[in-house]
């Protein structure tokens, strides 16, 4: 007996053993197969990938592979892409770029890829044109640093140096938004003019012969017209302006020496003033609003809408060109976005008891008389039946009567949580829309009459479960306003119709809501319970109503359900509209008749430095050459005390520090530390920190939260450099990044250098 047993046992396990392997070979059926997953899982993507794809040309007929293979790569690329985007928007160019390389390198067609690089290549001629332009402001070339900073704007409007940069400049122009129509600097030089009631004709040819400048008249000018004019200590430039716009007259510059003089007419416009083409590729917006905008504001003269490219090609002036570029790229935005993380969670407990004796309840008998078959029924009764034929009861020949008795304590318990977290995108004042659940039919009778009734049945889906709406709205300080609509249905029977139809009953619970989060804030919907208890009692009538009986010879039924839906949701926002300084989003327009015309304005003059022309018989010429074009020595101005600072201002270096605003978690980033305006010859030492508790330096060194740099030319970090950080943090938060004790020294000379701070750089970690 004892060896039977041990070779059922031993039979056991052969099937086990087997029946493992069986499942593992099914599971697997190629081993490279599923080393490429485990290497996938590990983070090799290149190697497990490659291990998929020989898989895949070892079985050529196995869809599973072919699938993961396909889905595996998709995920992969992703990853990598998103990673990319992240370094090149951070500022870590060369990361990026050896991101978007190892993109291609997996999947050489990667066309997001090529277009990343190709970015790439643009961001760095970007910023070496920001950093030139910076050089000149430096030097105090605003208009030579604006020119540059507008052409990368406007092929890359998003681009943060130049933003940052255009910034700087506006605040330093007076009128940044117009071009640059001015005259050359041999016209800057100060003036003294004082003329009354001169012709037209002499003040031009005066200013000619004396500042060398050559005038063009067109032929409808009345060079006859009377003027009179008196100003001291001005520019040329300025004069000029002055004494067209005072006579309706405007100019066209020839060359750096030579303007052309018209009337200023709507006709002689049309002949003389320099019109640009220009073609608007809007991104976002409505190419038929935007178009409407520009029509109604800048009053532009001719505009061509292509609604299928969504672009339109204006042609106008120049100045209104520039004024349309502003309009454009303050109102082609991208829609803000924000990412809904939602999780909801379905509690479900049930709690059921079945308890008491179940007793006999009926007796049926029939007092008529005996049959075979109720012969049978009495001899088998059993010793009542023939109890009560003894007793002389013989009619009651059939007697029915069940002898069985039943005690019932019966519990049971059910738990059931469904939790679902779906993560849904979407667009600022958009809708979206989350159910789960399912869709159930109903059928619903139709009866054709007639003769022979056709009875036909049409399935109407109906959803159940959860079903959520949230229509966002975003607004500029990262807060998030939410209409949400929350309803939970499940059906609970059927409802009798006429025809043998029959309709559902749906039990519903709904939750309607407004409410405003911050970015990365959670709220909780609580309360949407459903609590139910059934209680049924079965026994013999009249002991029910015996107070002790009633429990003792009853059976009781009870059914307790309880339902509770809980709902977490919590906004990220992914992309917001951003917040404009007063110098981008109010700027000069121009005139009424002419959008983006250039303002008329001359210098401050000092006190009693106009004067009118003694009266006497050359009333009406001027005073004299000399005294017209040459300031008095009485009425020089005095010198500036400012000049020196200003000018010792300038030439000071400067540190930049460039960080991203906001990080992920456990994510990377570059900080960028850079010397501005500092000759060839300064060497500077500065001093980063950080709080080692919340940033991790990834240059290998200890972990103090302080580093040491040194920037110049002649070093190999040179005038820029740049220092990775990887968060550590637990919770999200903020951080600084400060640079302090930054010591500079001229090597020409070992003289020591002042250098000024930037601010400390705020990282928000989200």
């Amino acid at each position: 007996m004892r060896s039977w047993r041990i070779l059922f046992l031993s039979l056991l396990l052969a099937i086990t053993a087997g029946c493992a392997i069986n499942n593992k070979t099914f599971g697997t059926r190629n081993i490279v197969f599923d080393d490429g997953q485990k290497l996938i899982t590990e983070g090799k993507f290149e190697n497990g990938l490659q291990k998929l794809e020989q898989a895949a040309r070892e079985e050529p007929e196995n869809r599973e592979i072919r699938t993961v293979l396909i889905r595996s790569r998709e995920e992969v690329l992703g990853k990598l892409f998103f990673e990319a985007d992240s370094m090149r928007f951070s500022g870590d160019l060369d990361q990026a770029e050896q991101g978007y390389q190892r993109i291609l390198n997996i999947y050489p067609l990667h066309e997001r890829a090529k277009e990343g690089i190709e970015a790439l290549k643009s961001e760095r001629r970007h910023i070496t044109a920001v950093d030139s332009a910076k050089a000149l402001l430096t030097r105090n070339d605003v208009a030579g640093a604006e020119i540059i900073v507008r052409a990368v704007l406007q092929e890359n409007p998003q681009q943060s140096h130049a933003r940052e940069l255009i910034s700087q400049i506006n605040s330093r122009m007076t009128r940044p938004e117009v071009s640059d129509l001015a005259l050359e600097s041999a016209f800057k030089k100060a003036l003294t003019m004082e003329f009354k009631d001169t012709d037209l004709k002499s003040v031009f040819e005066i200013m000619s012969r004396t500042a060398g400048i050559n005038f063009v008249f067109d032929k409808d000018i009345r060079q006859e017209t009377k003027i009179s004019i008196f100003v001291r200590n001005n520019t040329i430039e300025d004069i000029l302006k002055l004494l067209l716009i005072t006579n309706q007259l405007a100019y066209k510059v020839l060359n750096s020496n030579s303007l052309l003089i018209y009337p200023g007419t709507p006709a002689k416009q049309k002949d003389y003033q320099e019109l640009v083409v220009r073609s608007f590729h809007i991104a976002y917006t409505d190419v038929k609003q935007m178009v409407a905008m520009i029509r109604g504001i800048v009053k532009a003269k001719d505009i061509y809408v292509n609604e299928q490219l969504n672009l339109f090609i204006m042609r106008d002036t120049l100045e209104a060109i520039r004024l349309t570029e502003r309009l454009v790229s303050l109102n082609d935005l991208a829609e803000p976005e924000v990412m809904l993380d939602v999780v909801i969670l379905e509690i479900a407990r049930n709690n059921d008891f079945l308890l008491g004796p179940k007793i006999p309840t009926s007796l049926t008998f029939s007092g008529f008389g005996a049959t075979a078959a109720t012969a049978t029924t009495a001899a088998t009764a059993g010793p009542g039946a023939a109890l009560i034929s003894q007793m002389g009861f013989d009619g009651l020949k059939s007697f029915g009567m069940d002898s069985r008795a039943v005690i019932d304590f019966k519990q049971t318990l059910s738990n059931a949580d469904i939790l679902a977290n779906p993560r849904i995108r979407v667009s600022n004042k958009e809708k979206a829309k989350i159910h789960i659940g399912e869709k159930r039919p109903f059928f619903t009778a139709n009866v054709q009459p007639g003769i022979n009734s056709i009875v036909t049945s049409t399935p109407t889906f109906i959803d159940l479960g959860v079903k959520l709406d949230v229509e966002p709205r975003i607004g500029i300080n990262d807060d998030v306003t939410m209409k949400i609509t929350l309803e939970v249905s499940n059906r609970t029977g059927d409802l009798q119709g006429p025809s043998g139809a029959t309709a559902p009953i749906v039990g519903t619970r709904t939750a309607e809501t407004i409410l405003t989060l911050k970015d990365g804030e959670t709220q909780v919907l609580a309360g949407l319970i459903d609590n139910r208890e059934t209680r049924s009692v079965g026994g013999l009538a009249g002991l029910l109503n015996i107070p002790g009986l009633d429990r003792l010879t009853s059976s009781q039924n009870i059914g307790r359900t309880k339902t509770e839906i809980v709902l977490l949701i919590t906004p990220r926002i992914i992309r917001n509209i951003p917040q404009l300084t007063n110098q981008e989003s109010e700027y000069h327009f121009g005139t009424a008749s002419e959008a983006g015309k250039l303002p008329v304005t001359i210098k401050r003059t000092e006190a009693q430095s106009l004067s009118i022309a003694p009266s006497g018989p050359n009333r009406g010429a001027a005073r004299s050459i000399a005294d017209a074009f040459a300031p008095s020595d009485d009425q020089i101005p005095p010198p500036n005390p400012f000049a020196s600072a200003a000018s010792s201002a300038t030439a000071t270096p400067a540190l930049t520090l460039q960080a991203p605003t906001n990080v992920g978690l456990d994510k990377e980033f570059s900080v960028n530390v850079r010397l501005v305006g500092a000759k060839a010859t300064v060497n500077t030492d500065l001093q980063l920190t950080y709080e080692s508790s919340v940033l991790e330096a990834l240059d290998g060194g200890d972990k103090s939260g302080t580093r040491t740099i040194k920037l110049g030319k002649d070093l190999p970090t040179g005038l820029a450099t740049q220092v990775r950080f990887k968060v550590i943090a637990a919770n999200p938060g903020a951080t600084e990044i400060n640079v302090q004790n930054a010591v500079a020294e001229d090597l020409e000379n070992g003289a020591a250098v002042e250098v000024t701070l930037p601010p400390p750089a705020s990282v928000n970690i989200k």
